[in-house]
């Protein structure tokens, strides 16, 4: 179980800091994107 622990703190070493930034950027863009145009849906009706 240990062995499955350090293999992953090694995978997330491995991954660059902006390539995480930017997939979580990504992430909250269509976030906000999908939350506005379900708000204006809501508040079409």
């Amino acid at each position: 179980m240990w062995i499955k622990g350090e293999e992953m703190t090694d995978t997330t070493r491995r991954i660059p800091l902006w390539l995480m930034g930017t997939g979580i950027l990504v992430i909250d863009l269509i976030g906000v994107f999908f939350y506005g145009s379900y708000y204006e849906l809501c508040s079409s009706l």
